[in-house]
């Protein structure tokens, strides 16, 4: 599992007849106010609240990354 941030990459590798699968998963998940889940802080202004968008954008990036690197290698073993 590679983890960043609010993000969680879950890998399970090749195994048999099944290829390897991945899934973006919650990190640190905990119980919040009234059931929400919350993934950024709470943000006071449009600059704070597109600060936290564009870093979980950068979160996902970086695990899409992952996922591409281990589908690559994959697929060079196949």
């Amino acid at each position: 599992m590679r983890t960043v941030g609010a993000f969680t990459l879950h890998i399970e590798p090749a195994s048999g007849a099944f290829p390897p699968r991945v899934a973006i998963a919650l990190a640190n998940v905990g119980p919040a106010e009234r059931g929400k889940l919350r993934l950024t802080p709470d943000c006071m202004t449009l600059d704070e609240l597109e600060g936290a968008i564009n870093a979980l954008q950068d979160e996902l990036d970086l695990l899409r990354a992952d996922a591409r690197r281990e589908f690559d290698l994959t697929a060079g073993h196949a």
